[in-house]
């Protein structure tokens, strides 16, 4: 305590005592030295104020990385530190402000509690202002006037917080519940200090609080969030949800979790030897040919675990086949118990993230199979493979790039099975149904991944630009992810080209239920996006790819000293631009069209060479899997 009155007290009771000399009255001094602690704060207030819009404005990018990364943390903190260090923010510059009146507020206590001696007043000197004695504590026990102090205190801080809520920066980046909270603490904070230290403390309290007010003003009428981060407000309303979506939310969160409580106990409980994991219902796709196989040639039972209670497996109408939903809170609990003997997922990281390796059984097979025929060490992060014991390869590449992994951070070998691509197989079927005929005019379709900056948020008006006139049908094909996250987005790009659209020249295609668009268009535009290499691989025709950033989880790909696949077919399966050269977009569209034939030959090799059994995925895949549960009677 001698500490801060040396530090705090001595240098703010000479400030008080100057401020007496001017005013000599010992409440106008609290006055006048507030004045004088909002102005010095000024240009911190300012500049927290400035930063306060900057999140103001990366509301809707942090609101995309929120929901790219729901279940991974690690990547989540990542992509905030890497946009909020591109858009030069500090999330600890608001804290300076309070930092500074924090300390003011010690000093001013430490003043109080002994005026006289800290401001080199005489005895006897009259501490009253307004008939309120500022040295004298309020108290409920003997009640006096030093009562008013407090209530003056908190309704202060009750109109500070509801202006500071209404039009400052900070509170529109936050939610209302967050904002409710703020005014109730604010206001009890105020009420609390007013009540247990003296009155003139109070009063320095209140006082600051009326000038914060001011300030609020004044940066708002100098910098108006409403009019500097517009954009980000008009998408944070078009996301706010409505009181019946609320209410339907809760009511389908409420049913969710007693279901989940329900199939836990039966996964738990149930006799196991086969499980599949998904995280989201898009991931079934991945498992089918699998799944198809195992069920047509022997008597496993599959138990299917997804995260998503919406998962289409639970339409599919097979006695072998048992699906249960587990949120991915849950998940970790039951996979640290698992008892099977064999369990098949697409989802990676293993051990390294929020699900591990049984505790219970030291004996499973866990077998990772791909969702792309993309490489290991790019897309994926460095250790995402490492706790695996078997590895469905779609292409020699990922067996050497697992190789490779395992000899440079010396892991014992994985069973590494020549399994092939079970999308790709039910594409290929799917195209070779379709009635093909040739366009009137060239088809272009555009679809870009929904990664940031993809080419949508970079380059589309020039993209769009550079082929309109050309004779093209061009369709934009946003990905579904992309629609959700950014749906004024995508609103604002078909209005900009309704005319366009009125023509027929472009068509923006948001219904995703079929894939007649992808397989009967002539050149495919995209960015990093996996539809590349299926598209490409399907029907043999060539890309145009987009130099958009990379789409990297590992930093260290370079030292494997093995060009990711990603990067190297670029050039082979089609052709690659830059952003800052997209008008040369048409005439890479027209060399491609010319070229048809010559990139029909080379991308059937390209499959040939990167692609294990096309179109015997389900057999690969499954025979090992029957196999390896030796017990069970497998149909002729």
């Amino acid at each position: 305590m001698n500490i801060i009155t040396t530090i705090l007290a001595t240098p703010f009771g000479w400030v008080m005592f100057l401020a007496f000399q001017i005013t000599n009255s010992i409440g106008a001094s609290i006055i006048l030295f507030s004045i004088i602690a909002k102005l010095i704060l000024f240009p911190l207030t300012r500049f927290a104020h400035l930063n306060s819009i900057k999140l103001l404005t990366l509301q809707p990018a942090l609101s995309a990385i929120q929901k790219r990364y729901p279940h991974d943390k690690e990547r989540l903190n990542e992509d905030r530190y890497e946009l909020f260090k591109k858009e030069k923010y500090n999330p600890l510059i608001g804290v300076v402000p309070l930092l500074a009146q924090l300390i003011l507020l010690m000093g001013m206590l430490q003043v109080m509690y002994d005026p006289l001696h800290h401001m080199r007043l005489p005895e006897g000197t009259d501490l009253r202002f307004w008939g309120i004695d500022l040295g004298v504590v309020p108290s409920l026990r003997y009640p006096s006037i030093e009562l008013f102090m407090p209530l003056l205190s908190g309704i202060a801080a009750l109109v500070f917080a509801l202006m500071q809520n209404a039009i400052s920066p900070g509170a529109l980046s936050q939610g209302k519940k967050t904002n409710i909270g703020l005014i109730i603490f604010t206001v009890a904070l105020s009420v609390y200090f007013a009540f247990v230290t003296p009155a003139g403390v109070g009063l320095y309290w209140t006082v600051g609080n009326i000038f914060a007010i001011v300030t609020v003003v004044i940066l708002y009428f100098m910098y108006n969030p409403y009019k500097l981060a517009a954009e980000a407000l008009a998408q944070k309303n078009a996301m706010r949800k409505t009181p019946a979506e609320i209410k339907q939310e809760r009511e389908t969160n409420k049913g969710n979790k007693a279901r989940e409580k329900i199939d836990a106990a039966r996964f738990a409980s149930a006799k196991k030897q086969l499980v599949f994991y998904a995280i989201s219902s898009g991931q079934y796709k991945y498992y089918k040919t699998i799944i198809d196989y195992i069920l047509e040639h022997s008597n496993i039972v599959i138990h299917y675990l997804t995260n998503d209670p919406a998962d289409s497996v639970f339409q599919k109408n097979e006695s072998k086949l048992v699906p249960y939903y587990v949120g991915q809170g849950k998940t970790i609990s039951l996979m640290l118990k698992l008892d099977t003997d064999i369990l098949v997922t697409t989802v990676p990281d293993l051990q390294t993230f929020h699900w591990k390796r049984s505790v219970v059984r030291k004996d499973i097979e866990y077998i990772h199979t791909f969702h792309g025929p993309t490489s290991t060490h790019l897309v994926y992060k460095e250790k995402a493979f490492d706790y695996f014991d078997t590895i469905f390869c779609v292409g020699p590449h990922h067996v050497s790039e697992i190789r490779r992994r395992e000899e440079m951070a010396n892991l014992h070998k994985k069973n590494l099975v020549k399994a092939g691509y079970g999308l790709y197989d039910q594409l290929l079927e799917s195209y070779n149904e379709l009635s093909k005929q040739p366009n009137s005019k060239p088809r272009i379709l555009i679809a870009p991944s929904w990664q940031e900056d993809n080419l949508l948020d970079t380059c589309i008006d020039g993209l769009l630009e550079s082929l309109i006139g050309n004779g093209y049908e061009i369709i934009v094909r946003p990905h579904p992810q992309h629609i959700k996250l950014f749906p004024h987005l995508i609103n604002n790009l078909v209005t900009r080209y309704t005319n366009y659209s009125n023509t027929g020249e472009i068509v923006f295609e948001l219904d995703f239920s079929g894939n007649d668009s992808i397989f009967l268009s002539d050149i495919l535009i995209t960015d990093w996006s996996g539809i590349a290499y299926e598209y490409s691989y399907c029907t043999l025709k060539p890309c145009v790819f987009i130099n958009t950033p990379t789409k990297t989880m590992n930093a260290n790909y370079k030292i494997y000293g093995m060009e990711p696949l990603d990067i190297l077919l670029r050039d082979i399966v089609g052709v690659s631009i830059d952003t800052d050269n997209i008008t040369a977009i048409d005439k890479a569209v027209s060399n491609l069209l010319a070229n048809k034939d010559a990139y029909r030959d080379s991308i059937s090799k390209l499959v040939q060479q990167y692609v294990y059994y096309p179109t015997r995925n389900g057999q690969a895949a499954g025979t090992y899997i029957i196999k390896r549960l030796g017990n069970q009677s497998t149909k002729e």
